[in-house]
């Protein structure tokens, strides 16, 4: 496992700890606030070839933090095998075979569906079945969600140009999509150069009838205004806006706001 980024608070107890926890194929974040001052009190950013049990049984014991009491604890699941149904097409039944056609399902995967009442659908998707087990385990209390769920519920905008809200990993983006109050879509792809992001980003606006003068793009995750996927962004389209996490963060911290949005997005479910 590699940690990329760790932030730490002035050691402050808190009365009301939020805990939020993302988990990927590849990686794996969380993230310590206070549910009534939205204050970060620690943060931890990780890579790894496979996040399994063994990841896991690591990061509990390179942050027994993890083992403490919180008042609320709020897991994301952050896997790409994801498919939205509208609500009146969907019958519970049939979540295990529409996964297995449309995406395979692998051996021991849990098959999860969760409904987005806002938008009247229902989002289905895989999780690997030891993971969610040994989550489960040491958060029997938590909520969960899929990490598509989460930007649709706090995806409130309803520009008439369009909204593309993309967020970066180390090799690959999500896309959460939407004009005029409508859903289009939600989607991850994978890229290794600046333009494959922006061969996605055009196919998705061609799709679905989106001016590429007139689509906002929200920048989130691991991209640098200084790097050239950014530059290349602003040759393509005129409205490239990064989304930054709200939450007040120790004043010894240098990273970007933009770089842990989904995670503050995640934390923003507490109630």
């Amino acid at each position: 496992m590699k940690q990329l980024f760790e932030i730490t608070g002035d050691g402050k107890e808190s009365v009301q700890p939020v805990l939020s926890i993302e988990l990927g194929e590849k990686h794996c974040c969380f993230s310590i606030t206070d549910f009534a001052s939205q204050e970060l009190q620690q943060l931890a950013y990780y890579n790894a070839e496979e996040i399994d049990e063994d990841f896991l049984t690591e990061l509990f014991s390179s942050h027994p933090v993890l083992n403490n009491s919180f008042y609320q604890v709020l897991v994301c699941y952050d896997y790409p095998q994801s498919c939205l149904v509208p609500s009146k097409y969907y019958k519970p039944e049939d979540g295990s075979s529409l996964m297995s056609n449309m995406t395979g399902i692998p051996s021991a995967s849990s098959v999860i569906a969760e409904a987005i009442n806002e938008w009247q659908v229902n989002n289905i998707y895989i999780v690997p079945q030891k993971v969610h087990e040994r989550i489960n385990k040491a958060f029997s209390t938590g909520k969960y969600w899929h990490r598509n769920t989460v930007n649709i519920k706090n995806n409130t905008a309803t520009t008439e140009g369009g909204n593309l809200l993309v967020n970066f990993r180390n090799d690959d983006f999500t896309v959460l999509a939407s004009a005029n109050g409508q859903l289009l879509l939600a989607q991850v792809f994978s890229y290794s150069t600046p333009d494959d992001v922006i061969f996605y980003l055009l196919k998705i606006c061609e799709q679905f009838g989106l001016k590429q003068q007139e689509v906002n793009i929200y920048l989130s995750g691991l991209v640098e205004q200084q790097s050239a996927l950014y530059r290349e962004l602003h040759q393509y389209f005129l409205k490239v806006i990064f989304r930054n996490a709200a939450w007040v963060t120790p004043p010894n911290n240098e990273s970007p706001a933009h770089f842990f949005t989904s995670l503050n997005d995640l934390a923003k479910c507490a109630s």
